[in-house]
Formats: C-alpha cells, sequence, structure tokens
C-alpha cells in the first residue's frame, strides 16, 4: 500500500497509467505523514522552481499548503508493531525492493518460528533493526 497527498482523481490516473497493482490511497493535507513527522514544506524559491516547470501543487494536492511528504517504507507487523522503517529527506534515496521482500520474509519467518526477527534481518544484510513501536488506533 502506498500514500499520496495527491487528490483521488490524480491518483486513479497515476494506478492506470503506470499500470500499478498496489493500493494508492489518498492522504488529504498529508494527515498521515504529519503523524509521523514526514512533511517536507517547499520553500518560496523552490515553489518558484516548480512552477517553472509546470508543477502545480495545489492542483494535484488540492490545497495550497505545498507540502509533500518524505518517502518512507514501513512494515508493519500484524499486530500493528513497526517492525522495519526506512526514511531519507533525499526524495533520491529510497530503499530497493528487494530490501523490503527481506524484510518482509524475515517477518514471516519470525511468525514461522524459524528465527527471530533482528537476527533474520542482521543475516539478510539489513542495516534495519526491530523498531518495536506499536501503531495507535488500529
Amino acid at each position: 500500500m502506498a500514500l499520496s497527498p495527491q487528490r483521488e482523481e490524480f491518483n486513479r490516473r497515476l494506478i492506470k497509467d503506470k499500470r500499478l497493482r498496489l493500493k494508492l490511497l489518498s492522504d488529504p493535507g498529508n494527515g498521515v505523514a504529519r503523524k509521523f513527522n514526514l512533511v517536507y514544506k517547499f520553500p518560496e524559491d523552490l515553489r518558484n522552481v516548480y512552477r517553472s516547470f509546470g508543477v502545480d501543487l495545489q492542483k494535484f494536492n488540492g490545497d495550497d499548503s505545498w507540502t509533500l511528504p518524505m518517502p518512507a517504507r514501513f512494515v508493519i507487523d500484524r499486530s500493528g508493531v513497526i517492525r522495519s522503517a526506512d526514511v531519507n529527506a533525499d526524495y533520491t534515496i529510497r530503499p530497493e525492493p528487494e530490501e523490503t521482500i527481506k524484510v518482509l520474509r524475515c517477518l514471516s519467518e519470525e511468525y514461522a518460528g524459524a528465527q527471530d526477527f533482528p537476527a533474520c534481518l542482521r543475516a539478510a544484510g539489513l542495516r534495519g533493526t526491530d523498531m518495536g513501536h506499536h501503531i495507535e488506533g488500529r
């Protein structure tokens, strides 16, 4: 699942145009992103750069906040515990999909009783560890 501050109509178009097979949910006003402290507010000079390229965040996001979420990946287990998190303010640095798959495999192995989750992450060569934070309001 992915979250975007874009309005539903633009999310639907993106799913269709890119033939995405994941759920893309709208996060109006970056409400969820704010709860995770992931919101980046564009300074005025950068807004002007984006405008010069024809990027209209107000149109796509439906508000005039000029904010976007930082790219983040959270793996949350069935009981609502954050098991792994990756966030980087540099939008060009993102976890590789293979890393996400390794984390999910470790989580699956833990539930199957093969080994504990942090040890599995280390064995898979991942720098993350078990976050152990519970998501409220599930």
